[in-house]
């Protein structure tokens, strides 16, 4: 059986995500649709890419990905190194599996040195713009289905927009790193992953600090401190997150004065 995955900002109220199904399963009878995330606020495509990365490893080979969320500069703290353009649209693969999104930063935030080629999709009708998961994204899908020619339905082409994440470094005895992305409870992914942290830090003492709190240990549980206090730990990710036991790390710890802006800085001071 083959499957597809969905990640989009269109959520669940109104009748467009079941539309894009209701096509997929009419021209694919049999095929399986996982909704990978559909509810993705602001345009935010490093959300998106943070959630595509770390599904990627439990799909088997051949899956199709559809990433319908286009990026709108400024709201994500991204770095550019390509002139956007949100109606071009592109297919790729990343670890055995099919990718379909728009020209938004998205492979380069899988993979900082992407390197698989790319192919530009053909459409030929303007207005599939409005609702390209349905008019556009959902042909190409079932393309694939069928085993058909790539070349059928784009040209390579090595321009497209390459997006920049902020990568954790060391400066002296800090270690800098960054939220990546907020979970629905509240917690706050860092992009300090375990394998940076024994390489730079192993066994050597540490502190983290953080509004009212001092931390010089990486818990293995969230219940190994008292109810409302907060913790670090290493989630099924590999990244160090940021939590709070019962609590919403993200309205306790960040400033209050982003608004809708997400920016949290980490800085973990060790010994040499």
């Amino acid at each position: 059986m083959r499957i597809i995955t969905l990640t989009t900002d269109l959520g669940y109220r109104d009748p467009y995500l079941a539309i894009v199904k209701a096509k997929l399963l009419t021209e694919n009878p049999g095929v399986q649709i996982i909704d990978l995330s559909c509810d993705i606020k602001d345009n935010n495509i490093g959300d998106a890419a943070f959630i595509l990365k770390n599904a990627i490893p439990y799909f088997p080979v051949g899956t199709i990905h559809l990433v319908a969320v286009k990026f709108i500069a400024g709201n994500s703290g991204l770095n550019k190194t390509h002139a956007i353009d949100n109606t071009r649209y592109l297919l790729s693969s990343f670890k055995d599996q099919y990718i379909i999104c728009p020209d938004n930063g998205l492979f380069t935030l899988l993979d900082k040195d992407f390197d698989a080629p790319v192919y530009q999709l053909y459409y030929d009708d303007n207005t599939k713009h409005h609702f390209f998961l349905k008019d556009v994204f959902t042909d190409i899908a079932s393309h694939l289905l069928r085993e058909k020619l790539i070349e059928d339905i784009g040209m390579p082409t090595g321009e497209f927009y390459k997006a920049i994440q902020f990568e954790s470094f060391v400066t002296g005895n800090m270690l800098r790193g960054k939220g990546i992305y907020i979970d629905d409870f509240g917690n706050i992914i860092t992009n300090i992953t375990k394998d940076q942290f024994t390489e730079i830090i192993g066994k050597k003492q540490f502190n983290i600090t953080l509004p009212g709190a001092r931390i010089t240990k990486i818990h293995n549980t969230y219940d190994e401190v008292k109810h409302g206090q907060p913790l670090v730990i290493f989630n099924s990710f590999g990244n160090l997150e940021v939590a709070i036991n019962g609590g919403n790390a993200q309205k306790m710890l960040c400033p209050r004065d982003i608004g809708s802006k997400f920016d949290f800085n980490l800085i973990i001071e060790f010994n040499d």
